[in-house]
């Protein structure tokens, strides 16, 4: 009987209240916009309909500038690898939602390899100097600097292997809208 008569009065409260705002009038500010730094990850969705993903080059109170890049056969410099960038500028009045995407941090694996054999190589020569002075000079030096070498190799991508279990097991992207254009303009033909 009691839990009916507190369903019926939140019922009652939800008819009578005013509309409650919505979540999207908070992502409305373009301040924030303009607070992304250059190089920020951005998927965009246009009034058009369009869908683009990018990085931000620049922002001003009218307009957007991101860096897109596609494969293909496209006009413009492209890169060996088949890849072309292209700037795009964005007037704000047809954009209607900005989205970032935080990707998770994964550092360069040549470099953590190359790094580790070398870091490994240098304690191995040092070891194996060592070893030579105190016992005489029977070159341990040379195989210390090769067996630290492969030692720091595997050291490295062992490291690297936890880095990217640790990103794996934190899940995807983190994604957040950050503006959305409330209005109810149509969208606009291609």
């Amino acid at each position: 009987m009691r839990l009916r008569r507190i369903l019926a009065a939140l019922m009652i409260v939800l008819l009578l209240a005013p509309e409650l705002p919505a979540r999207a009038s908070r992502n409305s500010d373009w301040d924030k916009v303009k607070k992304l730094q250059s190089g920020a990850y951005v998927e965009i969705l246009l009034l058009s309909g369009e869908n683009l993903s990018g990085n931000v080059e620049d922002v001003t109170d009218a307009t957007l500038q991101i860096i897109t890049s596609g494969r293909g056969s496209y006009a413009g410099p492209s890169s060996p690898g088949g890849s072309t960038s292209w700037l795009r500028e964005l007037d704000r009045a047809g954009i209607r939602r900005i989205v970032t995407i935080r990707r998770p941090y994964l550092p360069d694996s040549r470099k953590w390899m190359v790094s580790g054999a070398v870091a490994g190589g240098a304690v191995g020569l040092t070891a194996g100097a060592v070893q030579d002075a105190q016992h005489g000079g029977n070159y341990h030096w040379f195989e210390g600097a090769a067996g630290g070498a492969v030692l720091g190799f595997a050291v490295s991508v062992a490291a690297l292997g936890a880095v990217l279990a640790v990103s794996t097991a934190r899940g995807p992207h983190h994604r957040k809208i950050i503006y959305e254009n409330n209005s109810n303009a149509a969208p606009r033909a291609s």
